[in-house]
């Protein structure tokens, strides 16, 4: 019986991120790095197939869910502050889109985003459009 074994060579594999992108994704990981850390609905994982992926969890009960492809920063950007924003969503015990926020929640998650946004101020623009319902 003859195993065939297929060898991936570089010319094979088509790059994954450009170094200035991956490079930016990281600096986005690394100011969420906390953040993401310590979340309870979600894990970012390193995959040598496709990149950054974003896997949606669950803790108790413990379950797998979505696996998300992170393409870019701005992406990575995006999908933490959504949590960061659904954090408060959730703490208020009010079931709605973020884009029905009340003056309260929405001072509140603009708040919890500061931190972030003062070290990431390129992606203020996220903000908005998160807020607008654009994302």
């Amino acid at each position: 019986m003859m195993v065939r074994t297929k060898i991936f060579v570089k010319e094979d594999t088509k790059m994954l991120y450009t170094e200035k992108e991956k490079h930016e994704i990281e600096r986005v990981k690394e100011v969420f790095a906390e953040h993401l850390r310590q979340s309870p609905d979600f894990e970012l994982l390193w995959s040598d197939k496709v990149g950054y992926v974003w896997l949606t969890i669950g803790v108790n009960p413990v379950y797998v869910d979505t696996g998300i492809r992170i393409e870019s920063a701005a992406d990575l950007c995006c999908k933490c502050l959504d949590d960061v924003a659904m954090d408060v969503l959730y703490m208020t015990g009010n079931d709605h889109a973020l884009e029905a926020a009340d003056p309260l929640e929405l001072a509140e998650i603009k708040r919890r985003w500061e931190p972030y946004i003062n070290q990431l101020p390129d992606y203020a623009y996220l903000c908005k459009d998160l807020l607008n319902g654009k994302m």
